[in-house]
């Protein structure tokens, strides 16, 4: 089973050159052309509303065909205003069922679970995309420990841990520029939104 689940993108996308060349550049250590071992991944930072999770969906629908092996997505709701985070052992639980790992094959202990995860995608060219993580303790169990793989997760949090530990490529979104931000709404007023 190859699972295919990421989210749409948004329909208009517009601007942010500069980010999605940046996060390019997290496609370098992935599959060999890295350490062996290290985990290729972008985080992306900054406050509410700045667009982090239409930048981090936008790019991995661009670059998807790069992971044959599938895309894997979790809405982790680390600052949801409406609950509580998810829990990751509820995420990994999601991406078993995802992969196609049988209910009778899951252990019952979540460290084997994330243990069943990490050797499931070892060897697989697979994108995981963790949007709106808490903290770097959230996004640690979900991280594949293949070099084969690329994880984008997103945050208002700098998630400087998963930088300092795991070599994250950190990257912080601001403001859109006036250009960019009257470009988008050129193109929302011709399709009749105001």
């Amino acid at each position: 089973m190859v699972p295919r689940e990421l989210p749409a993108a948004i329909a208009h996308f517009a601007g942010r050159a500069e980010e999605l060349t940046a996060l390019d550049m997290s496609l370098d250590r992935v599959s060999g052309n890295g350490s062996a071992g290290v985990i290729a991944m972008a985080a992306i930072g900054g406050m509410a509303g700045v667009g982090k999770t239409a930048v981090a969906l936008h790019w991995a629908h661009r670059i998807a065909a790069r992971f044959p092996d599938g895309q894997l997505y979790a809405g982790l709701r680390g600052f949801s205003p409406s609950g509580d985070p998810v829990p990751t052992a509820r995420v990994v639980r999601g991406f078993l069922d995802a992969l196609g790992v049988a209910p009778q094959a899951v252990p019952a202990d979540a460290d084997a679970q994330a243990g069943l995860y990490r050797s499931v995608l070892a060897g697989r060219r697979m994108l995981v995309v963790l949007d709106n993580a808490r903290d770097a303790a959230q996004v640690r169990p979900l991280l594949p420990g293949s070099a084969d793989c690329l994880v984008v997760v997103t945050s208002r949090g700098q998630l400087t841990g998963l930088a300092a530990t795991e070599g994250a490529r950190l990257l912080t979104l601001g403001l859109r520029s006036r250009g960019n931000t009257r470009s988008l709404r050129r193109m929302s007023m011709g399709l009749g939104f105001r």
